[in-house]
This record gives structure tokens, sequence and C-alpha cells, in this order.
């Protein structure tokens, strides 16, 4: 197959570059002569292999895609009406089936196989016609079994072998007539005609995927291809007749096992998601090889390798499944130019979002915190969990998820609490007026130099500092790791206050005195 290939590619660029080399030697010597009308070469075989046929009108120019086109076309038109031949052969064999004059029957019944085969022979006269034609232009070397598939090839001899096709339709109306068996005759030819039309609709399949290629290089070199695109879109297609239940469910079984039609289709459905989970597994392991360069190489906060192996890991599916859509056979170029064309409008309609978008990057750039953070910004204090280019999501002490938009927390005070390894325990204790506060401040100090905790580097501060209206305070401010911060503060705490009961030391409440006076 692959050498058919080679051999075909090789006649068809020697061709041309003899085509070329004529024009230029006819130029030279007289410069009035006219060179002759390009003709079709590509349809010398109309099963030529898609890949093949993409090679051959890359080098050819509008003019010649231009015929190129006519000539595909031709094909397809004539397809299309020996699909409608035998379509309109099926209602007469449905006529004959209800004839009830077997006479009449075996009438119509000639009839339909008559049109039939007409309809074929015209057909069959237009594709050697138009491989007569390409043969020609390429030269006598060129055969139309350097590009067949040997199984399509094998394929048709069968199809041309099959006993029956070259039966006479009289002779077996007459036989249906004197074996008084029409009804039965007409059914065994409508399963044949339906048949014929699921394999013509196959073969329409091929032809319009073909017609496409030219198409699309035709376009893509300036052509006008709406009119072409609009009848094949026209012909495309399974009919049903809701009113025939045996059409109708010949037409469906018939789609689903034909080569061009369900075989196709669930194919592309293997690949659309053989894509899609190859997509997902590399993009998995791309996004991995990036944060490995992040953390090791650049050495960024996680925070930015997280965005920015997920933005990638993103990127990523979202060309897979781009990629998988062209295995569907949807054509991704309009959804791209959409996208592209209202880009404006929605830049426009998201103003904010992009607000959001540049307070993100200045947050990557600046770093004021990072994954696990605990952070007091934008109105809400928890930790960080994770950041895209639009919002950061917190997770709060009380196990609440808040998504906060990045402006809000750019344009705002940033509090970093546990952006230190130490932190300072600020307490703050009240004794009564009547007790020793050096004593206080012994027990405070005792209580903090046997926290395992505490400490020792910075020295913790124990100082009598105010004299309120109700108490004498004093300030205790001993230092802890930062993950220690709220252990030291609460266990500090109850140790003073058990402490100090001990002593008897009093810790006063506001209270007031009123003293009544009577007169």
């Amino acid at each position: 197959m692959s050498d058919s290939r080679f051999i075909l590619t090789f006649l068809l660029c020697v061709a041309v570059g003899s085509g070329v080399a004529q024009d230029a030697s006819v130029s030279n010597d007289d410069s009035a002569a006219e060179s002759p009308a390009p003709q079709p070469t590509t349809t010398i075989n109309p099963e030529v292999p898609l890949d093949v046929l993409r090679v051959l009108v890359r080098p050819l120019d509008q003019d010649e895609l231009k015929v190129e086109a006519d000539a595909w076309f031709k094909l397809l038109k004539n397809k299309a009406r020996q699909i409608a031949a035998a379509k309109l052969a099926v209602k007469k064999t449905n006529s004959a089936i209800e004839s009830k004059d077997p006479t009449q029957a075996a009438d119509i019944l000639q009839k339909a196989e008559a049109s039939k085969q007409a309809a074929d022979a015209s057909a069959k006269e237009v594709e050697q016609e138009m491989a007569e034609t390409a043969k020609s232009t390429l030269g006598p070397t060129a055969d139309a079994a350097d590009i067949t598939d040997p199984d399509a090839t094998e394929d048709e001899a069968d199809e041309e072998d099959t006993p029956g096709d070259d039966a006479d339709p009289q002779a077996e109306a007459d036989e249906a007539t004197s074996d008084d068996d029409a009804t039965a005759a007409a059914e065994t030819l409508k399963t044949e005609l339906l048949e014929s039309v699921a394999t013509l609709q196959d073969e329409r399949t091929a032809i319009s995927d073909r017609l496409e290629i030219v198409l699309d290089s035709l376009e893509a070199k300036g052509g006008e291809v709406e009119t072409y695109r609009q009848y094949v879109l026209a012909v495309s297609g399974v009919d049903l007749d809701a009113s025939d239940a045996t059409a109708t469910w010949s037409a469906i079984t018939g789609w689903f096992v034909a080569r061009e039609g369900g075989q196709r289709w669930a194919w592309n459905l293997v690949k659309f998601v053989a894509i899609l989970i190859v997509s997902w597994v590399l993009s998995k392991i791309l996004a991995s090889i990036v944060n490995w360069l992040l953390e090791r190489k650049i050495r960024l906060s996680q925070l930015a390798e997280r965005l920015i192996s997920g933005t990638i890991r993103n990127v990523f599916l979202l060309v897979g499944f781009a990629v998988a859509l062209t295995a569907l056979e949807i054509d991704i170029a309009p959804i791209i130019a959409a996208i592209g064309a209202t880009g404006l409008v929605v830049g426009l309609a998201l103003q904010q979002t992009l607000s959001n978008f540049a307070s993100g990057l200045m947050i990557l750039i600046n770093r004021p915190f990072d994954v696990e953070d605990v952070v007091n910004a934008g109105g809400v204090t928890g930790k960080v969990h994770k950041m895209n280019l639009v919002s950061t999501t917190f997770r709060t002490f009380d196990n609440q998820t808040i998504y906060v938009p990045n402006n809000e927390i750019w344009n705002n005070v940033i509090t970093n609490i546990t952006a230190n390894h130490t932190r300072r325990v600020d307490l703050e204790f009240g004794i009564g007026y009547g007790d020793d506060f050096e004593q206080a401040e012994q027990i405070i100090m005792d209580v903090l130099k046997n926290h395992e905790l505490v400490l020792s580097s910075p020295e913790p501060v124990v100082i009598t500092h105010a004299l309120a209206d109700s108490s004498v305070n004093i300030v205790c401010r001993p230092w802890a790791r930062t993950a220690d911060w709220w252990q030291v503060k609460t266990e500090v705490t109850r140790e003073v206050k058990r402490r100090f009961d001990e002593a008897g030391i009093s810790i006063p409440f506001p209270q007031q005195d009123v003293h009544v006076y009577q007169s």
C-alpha cells in the first residue's frame, strides 16, 4: 500500500514538473501560444487514500484545484443520483408488494430494476471517464491500481462477481409471474435494493471526504467553495422513511455496519476517548515535571508553583480536547475564530476579572504569603489553600472555605501571621491593690521558665506596667515558635491562674461601691 502511494505521488510530481517545464518552453518559444486547460488527475481512482490525496492537492494552484473540485463534485452528483434511483426503486417495490395483480407487480419490478441499472451504468460511465481523463493527463505509465487499496479492489471484484447482478429483470419478472410469487420476488428485490442503498451511501461519504480535502486546499488558496459545501451538506446523511419500517431499519443497521458510517464513527469515538485519556495522563506528568523544576531549580513559592503547573496542565488538556474534537471530524477553526472575534467583547465585560488577574500576578511576584500560611487579608483570617488568577481560597479555623477576589486582597492590608518562625505571646494579668505585685511577677516568671514550649531566647519579659482603676496590671511577654503560639498562650494563662489561687493572690474584676445617704 505504501509503495503504491509512493508511486502515484512520484508520477504526479513528475507530471506537474513536466507540465511546468513544457509551459516554460512554450513561453520562451512562442509567448502568444496558450497553455492547455488543466485536467483532473486525482480522480484516477475514486478510492484514493485520504493522506495521499492531501499530498497530491498541496502543490496545485487555484485553477487546477477548481478543476479537481469540479471532477469530484461530478462524481458526488452521480453517486447521489444512484442513491435516488435506488430509493425510487424501493418505493416501486413497495407498490409491487401492495399490488394484487401479479402481472402488474412483475411490470413494476421490471421498471424498478431497469431504472436502477440505468443509473448504475451512467455512474459507472462517469467514473470511467474521470479515470481515463486522469490517466491521459498523467501519462501512459499511470494506473489506477497504483493508488487502489488492495482490500478495496478485492471487495469490488467480489461485488462485481456477485450472482444476480447480471440477471435479466424480464426473466425474473416472467419467473415470478409463472410461479405466482410476485410478492416474494418484490420483497427479495427490495432487500437487495436496501443493501445497495447502504453501500452507495457509504461510497457517497467516501467521495464527500475526498471532495472536502480538495475544497480545503482550494479555500486556503483563495477559492470560492461555499456552493460545493452547501451541496455536500444537502446530500449527506441518512434519510429515514417513517412510513416504511423495513427501509428505516435497513438504513439504521446499514449505517452501523458501513465502513464509512458506524465503523468509521466507532473508530473516531475510540480515538476521541484515547486522546482525552492520553492528554490527561500527559498533563499530569507535565505538571509534575514543571513542579519539580520550579521547586528544585527556580525555587518559587508553592502558591506560584501550583498556579503555574495547574495552568500548564489546563492548557495542555484544552489542546488535547481540541485535538480530540478533530478525531470526531469536527472543524475547530470556526470555534477558534469565534473565540478570537468575541475576545474584545469579553474583555470589556470582564474588566473586574482582568483587575483580579493583574492583582493575582502582583501577589505572585511580591509573594506576601504562600500555601498553608495563616493570613489576614481581604477581611478574612484563615489558612491559604490555593490561588488562581482570579481569586484566592482560604480555609478558616472552623473549616469554612472562603473565596476572596485577588483585587480585594492586593488593595488592602495583608497580615501574614505565620510568616516568621517565632512569635511573641502577649499576656496581661491583673492583681488586687492589696496583693504583693513582686510575688506575682515571680510566680509568672517561674511559670514561663518551667514551660517547655517557651523559648529562652529572646528572654521573656514580666513587668508591672499599669495601675488601673480596679487592678495592678502585669505584662507577660514570652516567645514561642509560631506553631506553638496558641498552646503557649492557653497553657501559661491556665497555670498562672492556678498558681495565683494557691498563693492567695486575687484577680480583681470591675466593681462599683454605692453609698446611700439618708436625710
